[in-house]
């Protein structure tokens, strides 16, 4: 722009004018003081930066005392032949440690790869990776792209608590810690072992936790048998389980997946070739049919036997290695633990298969179910139903009404009716579940007693639809019926000497002290009854006799020394034998298994031994034992058993390729059996079989546990050699009379037998129950002088006795003197008439 010499003029005094200077003087004055503001800002800005960062790793952890090893372990469960039958997980354990060199290079590569890709040269820390992701930030406005090392996902993991929840400032904090720590760690062990921890740390969905478990639920096998494409994908999991998920989101891990190969192919670490084999995988096919698999396995349902395991060791953990409740839990669920049972895989699966074999219910199959439903009513209350008062509501109009049905639709129909009769005042059903289970239920527990190691338990019948269910074999107790005859009455007469199994005692009509009937199961008296015919036939009156002379306090006393702890003082009363309290099918079980051990009780045991994380030993199982009784008294009851099943009240138990004992067991009242038992025992197993609904309604027939022990041991035994059980050395044998159990008296007693007598207990007295007596044949009385000898007999009669075994006391009134003279008449008659037939006869020969 030209310029005048009058506006040249002006601009030059505006330039050099006092006020212009003075304002370009407080100008620039004001800018140098911006300045220094500015740069003493940033200097106290770096020195409370640096205090500040030098304070957050004052508070960090110290490197020596930190642990970044994984924590939180499924443990697992072997069975006898060391396949695994079970995993245990608790939230957050769903982990199974692997060494570095059991996980293939493919999957730390690719996880190098889509991960820290410098991870082999920094040392802790990424620089360059900070770098890009701040510049990243700062030009796209979105700080999403991840800067941490696999040293720093280690230590958030398994070091730094909460993180999932942490606010800005809290995270900023945490970060630096991380970063710093992490470079301590560097300096303190390898990146193998870096490596090593981390893969086994890693969250992979699917509630897993490390490569090997998530190689097991993705593809069912063992992480060092992983392919290139397989390592892909798991690697292409970790930055998003859930958005990565190979099962519920295939698309999108597979968008990973070849980010996780594309990357490995730039960084070196495979070629072109393995890159488009990789690529060309079908690997999700693979990983739906191997999850189709998983889900129809029921893998997150624990068995009963297991259900039962895990009781056993929460209960071992605390009594041997004093744990709390809590600590037992957290160490069976997280912990790590290999569970070495004893649970025989073949002798499961025999038992399964038979309990859930409808042909051996002879009961036809009914259907009851567990219910729970949510009412929200008109005012906005919440009201929870279930079977219980849909049962009630019902016995309000059928007194006789129970929750067994003959069909799910019939069932279905009344949980129908009873919802619409909640809902005809208003409201709305806010949840409602139903779970069918088939009746009569049962089950069965099988035990090696050579070991005291229980093979098998079955809890009940039908799909096991969750774990920790009703397990009707050690979780609930029953009434144990006349099994317990053997436990509190035969057994501690035998063992007080007092008794024998040729022991007599009177089968009669008697009544308890309230005055109440005791009725015999077929509703017969057999008179003089020995105590092996009493064990045989299971006769009620000769139990109740038995145990009212021992006194039911020794029958009490007997049944907690065979192991039975559900019994209280209160059940020590004269009717215990018949099945007095109740008792669990796994201690029943145990208590039948002292007679083939020859008189000793061994503890049951699901499991030999415990190993720890790390496989140190933890807890170990042998079975604790006591005598019981005399191995002469467990022969003898063993001998009379096996009397029940080859020709008494046990006979349908009888599978005949082995010496079999037992009992069976029936509880209720005389008109309604509630609880069938069988409980047996060969030279190799001890079983029990129970059965029964689970509302305790009435059954209606026995026959259903002996049928089933059969099948179940019928099947156990095919193979096994034959053997005998074992006689005691002080075990004899005698001849006795069989109604008195005395020596038998020759001409007097009818009937003879030989019987098992511990040596010393054998009977020396005469047999004093019998006489005998002339008894005329034709009138059934006492032989009189004019019987002939013909009609004449000695006949032997019981002391004491009734009906035909009670000796007559009047003579013969058929063949008196009169009656005689009128005989020898008839006999000289017909003498004569003979003679005249004859003589004719003769006369018409010689005629012709």
């Amino acid at each position: 722009m030209n310029y005048g010499r009058k506006q040249a003029a002006r601009k030059r005094w505006n330039l050099t004018s006092r006020g212009a200077v003075m304002r370009r003087k407080v100008k620039s004055l004001t800018l140098l003081i911006i300045l220094l503001i500015f740069v003493i800002g940033l200097g106290y800005g770096g020195y409370r930066g640096y205090r500040y960062v030098e304070q957050m790793i004052a508070e960090a952890p110290d490197i020596n005392e930190i642990d970044a090893t994984p924590s939180g372990y499924m443990s697992t469960v072997l069975d006898a032949n060391g396949n695994v039958t079970a995993q245990l997980v608790g939230t957050g354990s769903n982990r199974v440690y692997v060494t570095l060199n059991e996980i293939p290079v493919d999957l730390q590569y690719a996880f190098v790869a889509i991960e820290d890709e410098r991870f082999y040269e920094h040392n802790g820390i990424d620089l360059r990776g900070i770098v890009r992701a701040a510049a990243k930030g700062l030009t796209t406005g979105h700080f999403s792209e991840g800067a941490s090392t696999i040293t720093q996902q280690l230590l958030k993991n398994n070091v730094f608590e909460g993180w999932t929840t942490e606010d800005s400032s809290q995270r900023v904090k945490r970060k630096l810690q991380e970063q710093y720590l992490a470079m301590e760690l560097e300096k303190k062990v390898s990146k193998d072992w870096i490596m090593e921890n981390y893969l086994n740390t890693i969250n992979l969905g699917q509630n897993t936790l490390g490569v090997q478990a998530a190689s097991r639920r993705y593809f069912g096998k063992d992480v060092s048998e992983l392919n290139l494409s397989e390592c892909a994908v798991i690697a292409g999991i970790t930055q998003n389980p859930s958005k990565y998920n190979p099962i519920s989101h295939p698309d999108n891990n597979a968008v990973r997946r070849e980010k996780v190969l594309k990357n490995m192919k730039n960084q070196g670490y495979i070629d072109d070739a393995q890159y488009e084999a990789a690529l060309a995988d079908n690997v999700y096919d693979r990983i739906q049919e191997n999850n189709t698999k998983w889900e129809n396995s029921g893998t997150n349902i624990t068995s009963y036997f297991v259900d039962s395991l895990t009781d056993e060791i929460i209960e071992d953990l605390q009594e041997e290695l004093g744990y709390s409740e809590a600590q037992a839990y957290k160490a069976l669920y997280s912990g790590g633990l290999t569970i070495y049972s004893t649970q025989d895989p073949k002798i499961q699966a025999v038992c399964d298969t038979q309990v859930n074999n409808d042909s051996n219910y002879d009961i036809r199959n009914k259907v009851s179910f567990s219910y729970a439903l949510s009412i929200q009513q008109t005012d906005g209350a919440v009201e929870h139903f279930n079977e219980q008062s849909l049962l009630a509501y019902y016995k309000k109009q059928y007194e006789n009404y129970n929750l067994n049905y003959s069909s799910e639709s019939d069932a279905q129909d009344a949980i129908d009716g009873y919802r619409e009769a909640l809902l005809q005042d208003g409201g709305i059903v806010v949840g409602e579940k139903v779970i069918f289970t088939v009746q009569p239920q049962a089950s069965v527990t099988i035990i090696d007693q050579s070991t005291g190691q229980v093979k098998a338990l079955v809890g009940g019948r039908g799909e096991k639809t969750a774990s920790k269910t009703l397990n009707r074999a050690s979780g609930t107790t029953r009434q144990p019926g006349s099994t317990f005859k053997i436990l509190t009455a035969y057994a501690p007469a035998l063992e007080s000497g007092k008794y024998t199994l040729a022991t007599t005692v009177l089968d009669e009509p008697i009544t308890y002290k309230s005055g109440q009937t005791v009725h015999n199961a077929d509703g017969k008296y057999r008179g003089y009854t020995s105590i092996r015919e009493a064990i045989q036939d299971s006769v009620n009156v000769v139990a109740i006799k038995t145990v009212e002379d021992i006194t039911p306090q020794t029958g009490y006393e007997m049944a907690k020394k065979f192991g039975i702890s559900t019994l209280t003082k209160d059940d020590a009363v004269e009717s215990l034998p018949l099945g007095v309290g109740s008792v669990s099918n796994l201690e029943l079980t145990a208590a039948f298994e002292v007679m083939p051990n020859q008189g000793v009780y061994k503890e049951p045991v699901l499991y030999t031994k415990i190993l720890d994380q790390d496989g140190n030993l933890l807890l170990e199982k042998k079975p604790k034992k006591h005598r019981v009784i005399k191995d002469s008294t467990a022969f003898l009851l063993t001998s009379a058993m096996e009397d029940v099943v080859e020709k008494g009240s046990g006979k349908l138990a009888d599978f005949e390729t082995m010496p079999i004992a037992g009992k069976t067991g029936t509880a209720g009242t005389t008109e309604a059996a509630r609880d069938a038992w069988f409980a047996g025992y060969t030279p190799y197993y001890t079983g029990v079989v129970w059965c029964g609904y689970d509302d305790n309604s009435e059954l209606e027939s026995n026959r259903s546990p002996k049928i089933l022990w059969r099948n179940i041991m019928k099947s156990l035994h095919e193979g096994l050699e034959y053997k005998e059980f074992k006689q005691p050395d002080d075990v004899v044998e005698s001849s006795v009379c069989q109604i008195s159990g005395k020596l038998a008296i020759k001409g007097v007693c009818p009937k003879v037998t030989t019987e098992y007598f511990e040596e010393g207990t054998e009977p020396s007295e005469k047999c004093d129950l019998h006489q005998t007596a002339v008894i005329c044949k034709d009138s059934g009385l006492l032989a009189g002088d004019y019987c002939p000898d013909s009609s004449k007999e000695t006949k032997a009669f019981v002391k004491g006795a009734s009906g035909a075994d009670k000796m007559p006391t009047e003579v013969c009134n058929v063949h008196t003197g009169e009656g005689m003279l009128d005989q020898i008449l008839d006999a000289v008659t017909s003498a004569v008439e003979q003679a005249n037939s004859d003589h004719s006869e003769h006369s018409q020969n010689h005629q012709n």
